[in-house]
């Protein structure tokens, strides 16, 4: 009964495990897109969840490390662009990097063309480096992923601290409740205690009033029998 259940479990997580990696490979496309020379074999990066200015930043830094490219971006064509590059990938011969990075509804996106001077790098024209290309770059999605996931991290955990602020806000509101009712109650204690002494009191006044009605009336008595004293 426990195998019965176990294996279609494990079946699943193998086989989104699988499919995790076959998608993780296919991150990055060949295609054709408009550029500032028209259109041209690209290299297309799609980041789900991904800032455009963290894609932008770890591109920069990926092509200076990878190519030993200083991009410099192009205010009209907004393309960031070194030339005069040497890369192992590319073969002896010079070349220059283009690119671009687009905000997309779920993200951001990598354009990157490879201008090898005669032509821009492509699948049919030279697969060898069109892989090396895919490599470098699916491991700038990686780099993009986990800076994302960590963004994400730091931003829940922000969002932690903010709970156990506010939690211990209302610790305090509720301990300042609390002694509100202590203080609240001892206060009806009191109350109560000098109700108990106040009626006890105005019982006592009631005789007392009783007693003095009777001193008085005698009083008066003693009066009205004045000419009688000594008779």
């Amino acid at each position: 009964m426990q195998f019965k259940t176990t294996f279609p479990l494990l079946f699943l997580l193998l086989s989104a495990t699988v499919l995790s990696a076959q998608w993780s490979k296919n991150v990055v496309t060949e295609t054709e897109k408009m550029m500032s020379f028209g259109s041209r074999p690209c290299f297309r990066v799609d980041f789900p969840g991904a800032d455009a200015g963290t894609v932008e930043d770890l591109w920069k830094d990926f092509a200076k490390k990878n190519y030993g490219a200083k991009l410099k971006k192009d205010k009209k064509s907004g393309e960031w662009s070194a030339s005069e590059l040497k890369s192992s990938m590319m073969g002896s011969d010079p070349f220059t990097l283009y690119s671009t990075i687009e905000k997309t509804s779920n993200g951001a996106t990598l354009n990157v063309w490879y201008d090898a001077g005669n032509y821009f790098l492509n699948r049919r024209d030279n697969a060898g480096r069109s892989d090396e290309a895919v490599r470098a770059l699916r491991q700038l999605y990686l780099d993009v992923r986990r800076a994302t996931i960590n963004s994400e991290i730091k931003d829940q955990e922000n969002k932690l601290k903010d709970m156990e602020k506010k939690y211990k806000t209302m610790q305090k509101t509720n301990d300042g409740l609390v002694k509100d009712i202590e203080n609240y109650k001892a206060r009806i204690k009191k109350a109560e205690e000098d109700i108990a002494k106040n009626e006890k009191e105005q019982e006592t006044n009631l005789i007392d009033q009783e007693t003095q009605r009777r001193l008085i009336e005698e009083s008066r008595q003693r009066l009205n029998n004045v000419e009688n004293e000594g008779n």
